[in-house]
């Protein structure tokens, strides 16, 4: 008889004990997977279980009537309820025997899975014709694979920006089938890279639709790790595709719940990078303000720590009101300030002579000096 190998188009594969890509970050996805599963296991079997004990119960029964039915002790009046009891019993009996065959039915249609499939029937070797497996990647050192990535960028460029703005699984099916070489390591690292910089950019919508089809991508390049299986091979991408659109509710709440944590996650980083951008540009900023100032102080650090008095005085630019400020001021506090001013370039002392000051001994600030 030749072997049926139908069974093995169908695998149910949890991968529950492979790691998750980094960018999808979830070690719970496959455990979920398995966990679901060994539960929908035990509850066929506790129904299989109440099904036998119901058959059991109905035999026993059963035998006990045609017992009693077989006893001369008993009226005909007896034998005839014996008999309808017996009737009964037997349309509860083939009830359950239907039962039972459909129940065998679904269990025979049932994909196979990691803990159904280890069982052995018969050991047999055959040399079959070699299919597309997965190659024996060999190992690139960082050099060269980000070489090799950036090679992959720049002559796809077009297709992975075109791939990354669609929208819905069977605009992404049609496209992938189209374009295979893209079911990658290099397209999900691409798409990770531009949906943050969307981030960054405040580019919301876009950044959640690359995401997503990044997520999507991640999720196609597990199931065929999973598989030992090629990314790129058409019918691993339609079966993917296939199973991801029949899903339960419960697998797609998964999956949406994990695009929505890969997109906060972007937008964390995103603001990571702009407040890092911000603080190195003020930074920058700084340090020329200090450079150009005459003693070394920053203008903008000694403006914020005036006081409120001789801010405004500041503001109006009017030296007749900055005048007015150093004689109700402690003469002090106001030399020590002014000084700052100075040292900061936020005031420049005027030129009348060359052994003028604008700053007196007295507080009083001279006419001929420039405000900035």
């Amino acid at each position: 008889m030749p072997i049926d190998y139908s069974k093995w188009k169908e695998i149910e594969v949890s991968d529950d004990e492979d790691d998750t890509h980094p960018n999808i970050d979830t070690p719970s996805l496959f455990r979920w997977r398995h966990q679901a599963r060994l539960e929908r296991m035990a509850e066929k079997k506790q129904k299989k279980d109440e099904l036998e004990k119901e058959k059991s119960s109905v035999s026993n029964k059963m035998k006990d009537l045609e017992d009693k039915l077989k006893s001369s002790s008993i009226s005909d009046e007896e034998k005839a309820k014996i008999q309808k009891q017996i009737d009964n019993v037997k349309a509860q009996e083939e009830a359950y025997i239907a039962k039972e065959r459909e129940l065998e039915e679904q269990e025979r249609l049932e994909p196979w899975n990691v803990d159904t499939i280890g069982r052995e029937a018969f050991s047999s070797s055959r040399i079959n014709k070699i299919g597309e497996k997965k190659p024996t990647q060999q190992t690139l050192n960082d050099e060269e694979d980000s070489k090799r990535m950036t090679q992959f960028f720049e002559q796809n460029e077009e297709l992975l920006q075109t791939y990354g703005k669609l929208h819905g699984l069977k605009a992404s099916e049609e496209y992938l089938l189209e374009h295979p070489h893209l079911c990658s390591e290099y397209t999900a690292n691409y798409l990770t890279i531009e949906a943050l910089n969307l981030a960054i950019d405040n580019k919301d919508d876009e950044m959640c639709c690359m995401a997503e089809q990044c997520v999507i991508v991640q999720y196609l390049l597990e199931l065929a790790k999973s598989l030992s299986a090629v990314a790129t091979n058409t019918n691993v991408i339609k079966n993917f595709f296939k199973k991801f659109a029949a899903a339960d509710p419960s697998y797609m709440k998964m999956f949406k719940d994990e695009v929505a944590s890969f997109q906060d996650r972007l937008r964390r980083r995103a603001k990571e990078k702009r407040d890092a951008a911000i603080a190195e540009y003020e930074a920058e900023e700084k340090e020329k303000r200090i450079a150009a100032a005459p003693g070394g102080l920053d203008p903008i650090e000694v403006y914020d720590s005036l006081p409120e008095e001789m801010k405004i005085a500041f503001d109006s630019q009017n030296v007749e009101q900055l005048q007015q400020v150093a004689i109700n001021m402690d003469k002090e506090v106001f030399a020590y300030h002014f000084q700052r001013c100075i040292d900061s370039g936020l005031w420049v002392p005027g030129k009348q002579d060359d052994d003028e000051t604008t700053a007196t001994e007295d507080g009083a600030v001279s006419e001929d000096s420039e405000q900035h």
